[in-house]
C-alpha cells in the first residue's frame, strides 16, 4: 500500500470490490460546507463564505436559510401521504382511477374482489387444479379496500343490481352474527 503526505488520505480497497471507501487527497479538511445546493442565493454568496470569517458566514448562512430554505425545509420534512392519488384541474375534484375499475369489483358491504394475477400466463405448464384455482376471485384486506375506496367516487360505491348477477350471494354478509341483516331460522325439530 502506498501512503502518501497525509495518512488520512489513503485508499483502503478489498479486491473484486469496485463500491470501496475512498478518501481523495484534494478535499481539503478545512473547506466550510455551503448550502449551494438549496438556493441559487447561496451559490452567488459562495466566494464571500469563503474569504469572510467563520463566524460572519455562520451568521449570514442562517439568515439566509431562515428565509429562503425554511419553507423548503418544513415541506420536506412532513411524511409523505399517499391517500387521494387523482384530482380533476378544473374544479379540483376527486376523480376515479380507472384501473381500479378495471382490476377490483366492489361489493355492497365495502368489500372488494379480485382476480388472480397471471390467471392467463403459461397455461400450457399449470395443473387442471391450478386452472380451477385461478378462476377463482380472491377478497381484498381492510387496508387494501380503504385505499380502493379512496380511489374512487360516490357513483362508484353505489349498490348496482343486474339481471342474473353471479355476485348476487356475496353481496351480503348473512355469516356472521354482526353483519346479518335476516334473522336466522328456527333450527328444526
Amino acid at each position: 500500500m502506498k501512503f502518501t503526505k497525509f495518512p488520512a488520505a489513503r485508499v483502503f480497497g478489498v479486491a473484486g470490490n469496485r463500491g470501496s471507501a475512498r478518501l481523495f487527497r484534494n478535499v481539503v479538511p478545512t473547506q466550510q460546507k455551503t448550502y449551494g445546493t438549496l438556493s441559487p442565493q447561496l451559490q452567488s454568496l459562495q466566494p464571500c463564505f469563503t474569504s469572510c470569517n467563520t463566524s460572519l458566514a455562520l451568521i449570514a448562512k442562517s439568515q439566509l436559510l431562515s428565509d429562503t430554505v425554511q419553507q423548503r425545509t418544513l415541506n420536506l420534512q412532513q411524511p409523505q401521504i399517499r391517500t387521494v392519488t387523482k384530482f380533476s384541474l378544473k374544479k379540483g375534484k376527486r376523480k376515479t382511477v380507472k384501473a381500479v375499475i378495471r382490476r377490483f369489483f366492489r361489493l355492497s358491504w365495502g368489500g372488494w374482489i379480485r382476480t388472480r394475477a397471471g390467471r392467463f400466463r403459461h397455461l400450457w405448464r399449470k395443473s387442471e387444479y391450478q386452472k380451477y384455482r385461478y378462476r377463482q376471485h380472491i377478497f381484498c384486506n381492510a387496508t387494501q379496500c380503504t385505499l380502493l375506496d379512496k380511489m374512487v367516487t360516490k357513483y362508484w360505491k353505489r349498490r348496482r343490481y343486474y339481471v342474473d348477477d353471479p355476485y348476487e350471494p356475496y353481496h351480503t354478509r348473512e355469516e356472521f352474527p354482526y353483519t346479518r341483516k335476516k334473522p336466522l331460522p328456527p333450527p328444526p325439530r
